[in-house]
């Protein structure tokens, strides 16, 4: 009996120290490009009074996002996301192309983040654009991208966008905990039972 107590302590301390290195922020890596958990077929084409398209055929390295032009004189939007499998940072090199014959200002491209769409082209700015843009998320969060087209007429827009970086899944801390706190109990019982 003794010598249980002996360990006991021991095995309490350990798994207090721990518990001190497992609660530290865990930092979510990183996926490269349209797989994994951000493979096309893991996000949502979506027209609201648009006709817009995406072409996945040069993914995982790049995708290609069409606008609207379906001739009804009014707004819409075509957006293209999904949900983040990880806190962390979205990164990607985006060229646009207006192809309206009254220039960008009419279908602009942007990215959207729950539900709020935020523009990327520049309105005056040339018919070919480019450019790089991050922008941070949380698990879950729904984002991607967005093209709107004010009036669907005389044209739409397209832009591709690559390199993309955005974050993987991490492991709950108390999940990481809970394991190695289990694993010491279990040292600690077999030791006892050596010991005894």
């Amino acid at each position: 009996m003794p010598k249980f107590n002996q360990l006991l302590p021991l095995s309490i301390a350990s798994i207090t120290t721990i518990a001190t290195i497992t609660v530290a922020p865990v930092h979510a890596s990183t996926i490269v490009g349209f797989q994994g958990p951000y493979d096309p077929s893991n996000f949502t084409l979506d027209n609201f009074n648009a006709n817009g398209s995406v072409d996945t055929f040069e993914a995982p390295d790049s995708i290609t996002l069409a606008g609207g032009n379906n001739s009804s004189f009014s707004f819409g939007q075509t957006n293209y996301t999904t949900a983040a499998a990880g806190a962390g940072t979205v990164m990607f090199d985006f060229n646009y192309e207006s192809l309206n014959s009254d220039g960008p200002f009419f279908d602009p491209f942007g990215v959207i983040l729950n539900g709020v769409f935020t523009q990327l082209s520049e309105n005056n700015g040339p018919d070919s654009q480019n450019g790089t843009f991050a922008f941070d998320v949380q698990k879950g969060d729904t984002f991607g991208f967005a093209i709107q087209t004010v009036d669907n007429i005389f044209g739409n827009s397209q832009a591709t966008v690559s390199n993309f970086k955005a974050p993987a899944k991490t492991p709950e801390p108390t999940a990481i905990l809970g394991t190695i706190a289990i694993g010491a109990l279990g040292i600690a019982s077999k030791k006892r039972k050596q010991n005894n």
